[in-house]
């Protein structure tokens, strides 16, 4: 009887210390596919130009002086874009201030402070987001 007792709680921590190891590697496997996953989605501008970067020097084998002038093609393209988006800027603000005077119209009146509220929330997230991108595009042109 002792001798099946034994054999049991040994077979008890060696189905535990399974499970535990399952356990390990299972998290391990999750946490390094999130990591990758969420490393490559949504990428602020300064990381996805540094993966660029990195990609075209592992790739491609550039020079030192490839990789100063492609460093110089990247804010050249940057610097139009900006222009480019700094046109049209008002514009957008325009079509933007029409959609939510249009959406107010099919509002009650009840609806309405909420609907603003709403508005107000996502342009300060949206100021907020713009402000952390040119700060990280400021230290990552300084390094």
């Amino acid at each position: 009887m002792q001798r099946n007792q034994l054999a049991a709680a040994g077979f008890a921590a060696l189905l535990f210390m399974g499970g535990a190891a399952a356990g390990v590697l299972g998290h391990r496997y999750y946490i390094t596919n999130t990591v990758a996953a969420s490393s490559t989605v949504g990428a602020s501008p300064e990381v996805a130009r540094h993966r660029y970067i990195q990609e075209m020097q592992d790739r491609l084998k550039l020079t030192p002086a490839q990789m100063t002038q492609l460093e110089n093609i990247l804010h050249e393209t940057k610097a139009k874009t900006r222009a480019v988006r700094d046109s049209y800027q008002p514009q957008m603000l325009k079509i933007k201030q029409d959609h939510i005077e249009r959406v107010k119209s099919i509002l009650t009146a009840e609806q309405i402070p909420a609907y603003e509220k709403l508005v107000a929330e996502r342009e300060q997230r949206s100021r907020e987001q713009e402000e952390h991108d040119r700060k990280n595009e400021h230290q990552y042109a300084t390094h």
